[in-house]
């Protein structure tokens, strides 16, 4: 059995409710695709300002998502700092790993803090959703919703 086409690996668990209707809806949707596998990894707890600096929170959800990228595929992050791409441009390069035999694509959502650096080095590609930020749960509809357009 081969992979899904796409996975989306994504810091945080336990979507506000209208939040996993719409991600539930892209995943339906993107089944007939090549599918598309949603992986959550724990968020770390972040507490109060004297508790332990975000780089090592970050660190410890890298940890745990790492993993996840072995055997294969392509690893995106999704980042501030990427590459901005119109659907347009993103459906073209998404095409263009499909022709290549690329399987899984792996698109990689942070927590609050972002992608801990360590794991950007583990990814090949950074896109920018664009120069806002959004909630790291709104970012899997948005991305999810490209894919999509771009299938």
């Amino acid at each position: 059995m081969s992979p899904p086409r796409f996975q989306l690996i994504a810091v945080g668990r336990g979507m506000p409710p209208p939040v996993r209707e719409l991600v539930g809806e892209y995943l339906h949707r993107l089944e007939r695709h090549g599918g598309c596998q949603l992986i959550e990894i724990a968020e770390e707890p972040r507490p109060p300002k004297s508790g332990p600096d975000p780089l090592s929170l970050m660190k410890k959800e890298a940890d745990r998502i790492l993993p996840h990228l072995a055997g294969g595929g392509l690893s995106i992050a999704l980042a501030l700092d990427g590459e901005a791409l119109d659907s347009e441009s993103l459906a073209r390069r998404v095409g263009r790993w499909r022709d290549e035999g690329i399987r899984p694509l792996r698109f990689l959502i942070g927590g609050p803090d972002g992608l801990h650096p360590e794991l950007r080095r583990a990814t090949r590609h950074a896109l920018s959703l664009g120069p806002m930020t959004y909630p790291h749960m709104l970012a899997r509809v948005l991305i999810l919703e490209q894919l999509y357009r771009a299938s």
